[in-house]
């Protein structure tokens, strides 16, 4: 049988609630609460079907936007980053080759 060596380091520690952090868990607390002001703001002006799905979607979206993780940041550190703008760094050259010929 082959055995597989696993560190440590893979191993989430800052787990809170069902494999999520506290940052998940905080947007996704504030999903829930937008599609429930949603559900009262729409009260009785649609019918139950329209208003439910239009819950559904809105809550999805928010939650998504929070939970998954896209090279390790969430989609909306993500978007937040890209609309940013190009990420400018003076270039240094450093190593073993510097383009001088030493004497």
């Amino acid at each position: 049988m082959i055995k597989v060596r696993v560190t440590k380091n893979i191993i989430r520690k800052n787990e809170v609630v069902f494999g999520l952090n506290i940052a998940q868990v905080v947007v996704a607390a504030a999903g829930i609460a937008v599609g429930l002001l949603e559900g009262f703001l729409l009260d009785g002006k649609v019918s139950t079907d329209t208003k439910m799905s239009i819950i559904f979607v809105s809550m999805a979206i928010f939650i998504f936007c929070g939970v998954i993780q896209i090279n390790g940041m969430s989609v909306i550190a993500l978007m937040s980053k890209s609309l940013k703008g190009v990420d400018k760094r003076p270039f240094d050259r450093k190593g073993v080759y510097n383009g001088k010929k030493e004497k």
